[in-house]
């Protein structure tokens, strides 16, 4: 399918590719683009010294050309593109560490360019013909920094910059990678595969279009911003592996000079074992800690990015991954900025201080602390960050503190941090083990250390609201529940009161003698009644049957017989049948029976009463008493442990009747004049069908 090509003309095909790509690109930029401020000038010498190195490489095969000068304008095209990517570098406000970094761009091309003019040279000595080991470690020099200036350019830019400027990153990483792959391969080899030169022409050839449509898109690539500490960091990380990996070069180059039979495999053992240390330093978290702290001390003003510090701390106190609760995560909110591998957390509870979490820290469980000793009043005072090490050294410093015994005694254990609410409200605090690198307790440190605790303490603070809210509405419950049940034994405690008291006149009197049997065997099935509502609550369940209306109230009616006023049964028979609780659907029209009675006086009228009302039926309880104000109704009629009885109500009545009414389908209706009384209306939903069987609802009450 493809002609055979010999190794000249692949050579010859992939270059002349290159050429022309690099002459059509500076042609490009410099009549269509037309953008000429510093970035773009570079670009335009460096894409036609690439046209040009490119034309050399054409004819290096058909002329005399020889090593060295082709080495040379290598060299020059390489530095160039080196300057393109300083130049594009965004610029930070801190204008001195870029012009250093403008500086380097330039010094260390021209530095391995007069070493290679002064090998080339006629006036040294006899000049060189071939490429030298000089060339080829500067070319990885150069390309090792240029994926540092290339991976700054990125991740510095903001997003509207990287819009334009992506496109000329991954062009110049593509050129920048190729070479310090190709040059550390010769340097371990001392051997460039001649497939390897081809394909190198055509790789050029590919970038070029990128760095066009970098160039169309004419973006401002000098954009102002401000470097993190992560980028250094990780930048920094860059630079020293590739340094690692030029002396791993170096060595492995200096065992293949020994004329051994063994010297290939030991430098490929070499190269392979050094590539595994790289590799563990790397994923090293101590390791990784040291360098921190390296370049904290010597290249930062500072030691934290402190925009980044704050953003970390909002993420880790809100992740939700299942695997953490929320003390765990506050204790790694603030171990994480010092690079603490352990910690534990105390919080105010019972008028002790109680460990309630513990992070890779062993024996802090069983620890706690009085609220009235020596450590909590003084964090409470000072707020200060205790460093166990600073008071064993100089204990005079912390007062008369004195630090607990476990404390000292704990392992690993270094900081001691108070969380504090407010200016003096210690709610607990913390301890960390010692950081993985060894680093003195500067103020910076026990600034955001303070700054992160009183965050983490408000976060706890309103975790532990939230927690003694939760028992609250759970004892709530409790005692709502006692105060129905208290509410249903006052009735029928007041119904034996009156008994007791009239036992002594008529105890001779056979008729009086019955009734008080009666009411006697009405007050044990009442309170039967009440058990069995108890334990379908307990149950979480609700037995919902055919009930007849009018037997209900006929039943109500009579029950109340000889209580004044009587209550009467008003209208016409309703023939209504309902699906309810029959026990409860007695007792809620009891509860309103018993409350008309109340607003009325012995003198008043109470009627209860049944209509057919579009598929329901209304149950009424009307009396002529002394009513209620729409604002009481609204605000407060339904609210439970309100009541207008003063000390001898409960005020839950209305609100079970209005509960009640909900859980069968239905609603309550109230109307009320104050002085001239109130009608409660329950309208409930009718079975369809009469004969339809009785269920069972689980989980209404």
């Amino acid at each position: 399918m493809f002609p055979d090509l010999n190794v000249t003309q692949l050579w010859l095909l992939a270059n002349g590719l290159a050429a022309l790509a690099f002459v059509a690109l500076t042609l490009f930029i410099v009549v269509v683009v037309r953008a000429w401020h510093a970035a773009f000038r570079w670009l335009v010498v460096a894409t036609s010294i690439s046209a040009l190195w490119f034309i050399l490489l054409i004819v290096a095969p058909l002329s005399s050309i020889s090593g060295p000068t082709l080495d040379i304008v290598e060299t020059i095209r390489t530095g160039l593109w080196l300057i393109v990517a300083a130049w594009i570098l965004p610029v930070d406000t801190r204008a001195s560490a870029y012009r250093w970094t403008r500086g380097v761009a330039i010094v260390l091309p021209s530095t391995i360019l007069a070493l290679l003019v002064a090998r080339a040279s006629p006036w040294v000595g006899d000049p060189a013909t071939g490429h030298s080991i000089v060339f080829a470690a500067g070319a990885v020099a150069m390309s090792l920094f240029g994926l540092v200036l290339v991976e700054q350019t990125y991740r510095t830019s903001g997003f509207d910059a990287r819009w334009a400027v992506k496109y000329l990153c991954v062009a110049l990483a593509t050129i920048f990678i190729y070479d310090f792959v190709m040059y550390t391969g010769a340097l371990v080899a001392h051997h460039i595969s001649l497939t390897v030169w081809s394909a190198r022409g055509a790789i050029n050839a590919v970038a070029a279009p990128l760095i066009a449509l970098a160039a169309a898109r004419n973006a401002q690539w000098s954009a102002r911003i401000s470097v993190s500490h992560h980028v250094i960091f990780r930048t920094g990380t860059l630079i020293a592996a590739g340094l690692y990996l030029m002396i791993v070069a170096g060595g492995s180059t200096y065992i293949r000079r020994f004329d051994s039979s063994w010297a290939e495999f030991a430098a490929l053992l070499f190269a392979v074992m050094a590539s595994m240390l790289l590799a563990v330093l790397l994923l090293s978290g101590q390791v990784r800690s040291h360098a921190r702290v390296l370049l904290h001390k010597h290249l930062l003003p500072y030691r934290y990015d402190y925009r980044e510090q704050w953003l970390s701390l909002t993420r880790r106190l809100g992740r939700d991954d299942g695997d953490l609760d929320v003390y765990d995560r506050a204790i790694q909110a603030i171990a994480q900025p010092v690079d603490s591998p352990a910690g534990a957390l105390w919080l105010d509870r019972e008028d002790r201080f109680v460990c309630v979490a513990d992070w890779n820290m062993a024996g802090a469980a069983d620890i706690s602390e009085p609220r009235d000793s020596s450590i909590a009043s003084y964090l409470a005072e000072t707020g200060w960050v205790v460093d166990r090490l600073e008071y064993l050294g100089n204990p005079a410093k912390y007062g008369e503190m004195v630090l607990p015994d476990w404390f000292v005694e704990l392992e690993r254990s270094r900081l001691l941090i108070p969380l504090l609410v407010g200016q003096q409200r210690l709610i607990g605090f913390m301890v960390l083990a010692s950081p993985r690198a060894a680093f003195d307790l500067g103020w910076e440190e026990i600034d955001l250390l303070k700054a992160f605790a009183q965050q983490v303490a408000v976060y706890l603070d309103y975790q532990e609201a939230n927690r003694a809210l939760t028992q609250a509405r759970q004892f709530e419950a409790f005692n709502r529940l006692t105060a129905f049940l208290m509410h249903d034994l006052k009735n029928i405690a007041s119904q034996q009161s009156l008994m007791l008291q009239n036992a002594a006149k008529h105890k001779d009197n056979p008729a009086f003698v019955d009734d008080m049997i009666e009411t006697i065997d009405m007050s044990v099935k009442r309170m039967r009644g009440l058990l069995n509502q108890l334990q379908k609550v307990s149950k979480a369940e609700t037995r919902a049957e055919r009930v007849a209306v009018d037997e209900a109230i006929e039943a109500v009616v009579s029950e109340l017989a000889g209580t004044y006023p009587e209550p009467v049964r008003g209208g016409q028979a309703s023939g209504a049948v309902i699906n309810a609780d029959r026990d409860r659907l007695i007792m809620m029209l009891r509860h309103l029976a018993r409350n008309a009675q109340d607003a009325t006086g012995a003198i008043g009228q109470v009627e209860i009463a049944a209509e057919p009302r579009d598929g329901a039926v209304a149950i009424t309880v009307t009396d002529d008493g002394e009513g209620m104000t729409p604002t009481f109704i609204r605000d407060s009629l339904f609210q439970p442990f309100v009541s207008t009885k003063s000390a001898r109500g409960m005020g839950i009545g209305a609100y079970q009747v209005r509960d009640f009414a909900r859980a069968s389908g239905g609603e309550v209706i109230v109307d009320s004049t104050p002085g001239h009384g109130t009608r409660f209306t329950i309208v409930l939903p009718v079975v369809a069908d009469t004969s339809a069987e009785p269920m069972t609802n689980e989980g209404r009450t």
